[in-house]
């Protein structure tokens, strides 16, 4: 258990959170920086540390908005695509992630709701090219964003 409290003290850093409105992406963000702040609808980009970056939704839901994720993503080694585990529309543009040379992380959100079709959002993350890296998350089960965690910590080699 010691291990588990020491990675909670630990923070990631360098990733961006993306996807479309209502994913948790900003309950996600909390939740990997240990912040206990209520979690309000983000309206602009909130930075922590200047390389942690949560987005809002709507920058994804409207292309006119891409320019603004473009234009951040050349600051970050990290893409977190976050999409929620009972949709399984096509939502990203193609091509998006192929721009630079982010590692991208696919994230499946809201694992826990009753209609969750976990496997099925799997498979499109794959379709964007998200081949590896696909990690299952609940706000309400906090051993999966501790794994999230632990591996954004050590893949940056933060100590």
């Amino acid at each position: 258990m010691r291990g588990y409290k020491n990675l909670m003290k630990k923070k990631p850093d360098n990733f961006m959170l993306i996807g479309t409105t209502g994913v948790g992406k900003s309950t996600l963000f909390n939740a990997l920086l240990n912040r206990d702040e209520e979690v309000i609808k983000t309206q602009a980009m909130v930075y922590h540390d200047e390389q942690t970056i949560d987005t809002p939704g709507e920058y994804l839901d409207n292309p006119r908005l891409y320019t603004a994720l473009i234009s951040t993503m050349t600051t970050i080694d990290t893409i977190l695509y976050v999409h929620q585990s009972n949709v399984v529309e096509h939502k990203m543009p193609p091509g998006l992630f192929t721009i630079y040379n982010n590692r991208v992380i696919g994230v499946i959100s809201k694992i826990d709701l009753p209609d969750a079709r976990v496997e099925e959002v799997r498979e499109l993350l794959k379709e964007y090219g998200i081949i590896e890296n696909i990690f299952e998350v609940s706000a309400l089960d906090g051993r999966t964003i501790a794994k999230l965690r632990k591996y954004l910590i050590e893949r940056n080699h933060i100590n």
